[in-house]
């Protein structure tokens, strides 16, 4: 299956203080026999940030405004095109992630077809806990999305496991 990972990189005051993280969830979905269409989440430099999401969606144009409204736009397509399911780890606060979720979980919405989606929580993690915006997801509404919280990051591979076995 084609997955969409989506986590945040600009939220944390250190690149690499989630990349770690996010290369383990990105490695545990590609162990059950999946591709993942971008790994940049797990640049621990920008300019790694940078070379990984270039292999993912082609070379960006220079820095300034041109190259986030390419970025964003790639990031959408990736959301709206033709993937199977979308992962998210959602334990930084991103505005961008934000709107990555809300593109994957309302897809119906945009006459596309429906996916499964999944959002890691890391009990506790941020000291304001967990964005209402994402726990408010409920589903009773969205059948199809899927909020699970995890304290250490072995519980994750059995989360994917159960997830992609239930609903993909």
């Amino acid at each position: 299956m084609k997955i969409f990972y989506g986590s945040a990189i600009q939220g944390s005051q250190d690149r690499k203080q989630r990349a770690e993280v996010n290369a383990f969830i990105i490695e545990a979905i590609k162990h059950m026999d999946n591709t993942v269409v971008t790994e940049h989440t797990t640049g621990k430099t920008y300019e790694e940030a940078i070379k990984k999401l270039e292999q993912s969606i082609g070379k960006l144009p220079p820095k300034g405004l041109q190259r986030r409204i390419y970025v964003r736009n790639k990031m959408i397509e990736a959301i709206e095109g033709g993937i199977d399911a979308a992962v998210f780890e959602v334990s930084t606060p991103s505005l961008g992630t934000g709107i990555e979720i809300a593109h994957a979980y309302l897809r119906s919405r945009m006459n596309l077809p429906t996916i499964p989606v999944l959002a890691l929580y890391q009990t506790d993690y941020w000291p304001n806990k967990l964005s209402t915006m994402i726990q408010g997801i409920t589903k009773e509404q969205f059948p199809h999305f899927t909020l699970k919280e995890y304290t250490e990051l072995p519980q994750i591979k059995q989360i994917l496991k159960d997830f992609f076995s239930a609903e993909c």
